[in-house]
């Protein structure tokens, strides 16, 4: 068994125990904090305002917080309020990088276990 675990990348490794260990995914959103060092709910305020995080996941959070890491959200002026929000774009461009951070944020995963 643990020959085998050393063949996978932690990607994999995570993958694997993710369906019963992190279902919900708030281990790998909390370690991908810890590697990019960002809080959602200071990078999105508008929507953490209106309460979208408040029932959302740990992999919706996630996708917000890779958003935030990678550059790829542009910002719209709310008619009438002092606020933006965020426009998300792909993160098709970022590929490797992010092929990087996740590899690092697995490991902080499967390190806690």
């Amino acid at each position: 068994m643990e020959r085998h675990e050393e063949m996978l990348s932690p990607e994999e490794q995570y993958a694997q125990l993710a369906p019963t260990l992190d279902a919900d995914g708030f281990s790998l959103y909390a370690a991908a904090e810890e590697v990019t060092g960002l809080k959602v709910y200071e990078e999105f305020p508008y929507e953490d305002n209106r309460g979208m995080f408040e029932l959302a996941d740990g992999h919706t959070l996630l996708r917000y917080l890779e958003a935030a890491y990678f550059g790829t959200v542009t910002w719209e002026i709310v008619p009438g309020t002092p606020y933006e929000r965020a426009i998300h774009r792909s993160i098709a461009r970022f590929i490797k990088r992010s092929a990087r951070v996740r590899q690092r944020t697995s490991k902080n995963v499967l390190g806690r276990r």
